[in-house]
């Protein structure tokens, strides 16, 4: 049930622990219990943060997430991260990661206002961002296109080497001549 804009959010489900009221009143000391809780990141908004108990709504909004975190997977960052991208320095990727910003694809979906808030030359890194995964696309529909053609190819040979044993002299015991008396 995510909703337009999900897929750049970075969401991690995590246990925490609150207050049982009821609880730490009859013990008379403060009583903790332990829930799972959920921060949600905007990037290049590090102010931007929920950080509450995991409430039914978020575990059906992010189900993927909270499916890993039952499974004590922990959040995968899925994407091009950005400490693999050759374009951008180790210093700029630890200030984007500070602004919650891990993947090449959340670097070229960040909004003007995000870019302002990461400051010199993003919106010039966004603009590459988006050329370098438009360019990886490209990349991968030329390979698909020449895999394809390279199984066509194979099989248009087979089919060929099948039509030439279809045309070629038997071999085996020649044919019985019969004898007419």
């Amino acid at each position: 049930m995510r909703r337009k804009g999900d897929e750049n959010l970075f969401v991690k489900f995590y246990m925490g622990s609150v207050e049982d009221k009821l609880a730490s009143e009859r013990a008379g000391h403060p009583i903790h219990v332990e829930k799972p809780f959920v921060t949600i990141n905007v990037p290049g908004d590090p102010h931007n943060v929920i950080d509450q108990v995991a409430k039914p709504f978020y575990q059906q909004r992010f189900e993927d997430e909270w499916r890993a975190f039952q499974a004590n997977q922990g959040q995968q960052i899925e994407g091009w991260l950005l400490k693999t991208w050759p374009v951008v320095n180790a210093a700029q990727v630890k200030n984007l990661e500070y602004l919650n910003v891990f993947t090449v694809e959340q670097l070229a979906n960040l909004t003007d206002t995000q870019c302002q808030k990461v400051g010199m030359d993003a919106s010039t890194l966004r603009a590459k961002a988006k050329a370098a995964i438009d360019a990886a696309r490209d990349g991968a529909a030329t390979a698909a296109q020449a895999a394809e053609n390279q199984r066509l190819s194979d099989e248009l040979e087979a089919l060929k080497a099948q039509i030439a044993a279809m045309g070629a002299p038997k071999v085996g015991r020649p044919k019985k001549e019969t004898a007419d008396a």
